[in-house]
């Protein structure tokens, strides 16, 4: 953790799928429906796929396990509570995700969940491309340095500080990760968060 003295946060922008929510994705059985080998980012084994029949397979696939993702979807114990906070504080919320348009805004109604601003890998390019995040501070009018990003993968973090954002990485399993010391902070349970948002906005 790499938590030096920085301006106080004033907004908040997360990851949803293994963060906000778990959608109970199987990313491997996605990589053996589409035969992407094991442990390949699915978003860049795509990218790499060329135009044609096949690359329209793996596309209708992933598409067939992101809509399934809707219908398990859960909200992670203290996420409502945490967000109800930030928006007393007058802090502007976010979401950016690696999922689909379509599968984002289908599980955030289904599970009734509101943030200020949504950018899914329609809109922006894939974590760990940090201009999602860049877009989201210029669209806030906010500087990088005073908001927080907080998501459950590498390439969050990654993203995360090529923004130049404090990160957050949320695990709340065992083990920790070997990417651990890429974040800022580890928060272990969202029912701990509004404490360390305040500590982070200087409350």
């Amino acid at each position: 953790m790499n938590a030096a003295a920085r301006p106080p946060v004033r907004g908040a922008i997360f990851d949803m799928d293994g963060t906000l929510i778990d959608s109970q994705l199987d990313f491997d059985a996605m990589r053996r429906d589409m035969g992407l080998p094991d442990r390949m980012p699915i978003l860049e084994g795509l990218q790499a796929t060329p135009p044609g029949p096949e690359l329209d397979r793996r596309l209708r696939i992933l598409r067939a396990h992101e809509l399934r993702g809707v219908d398990c979807a859960t909200i992670f114990p203290g996420v409502e509570e945490t967000l109800a906070a930030l928006r007393e504080w007058g802090w502007p919320t976010g979401i950016l995700t690696r999922n689909s348009r379509e599968s984002t805004d289908a599980m955030l109604d289904r599970l009734g969940l509101r943030l200020d601003l949504i950018l899914t890998r329609d809109d922006a390019p894939p974590k760990p491309d940090p201009r999602g995040l860049l877009d989201i501070a210029g669209q806030w009018k906010l500087p990088p340095a005073e908001l927080v990003f907080c998501g459950d993968y590498l390439f969050d973090l990654q993203a995360g500080q090529r923004a130049g954002m404090q990160t957050i990485l949320f695990w709340p399993g065992e083990p920790l990760p070997p990417f651990l010391h890429e974040a800022d902070h580890l928060l272990r349970d969202f029912r701990e968060a509004v404490g360390l948002f305040e500590r982070l906005g200087g409350r």
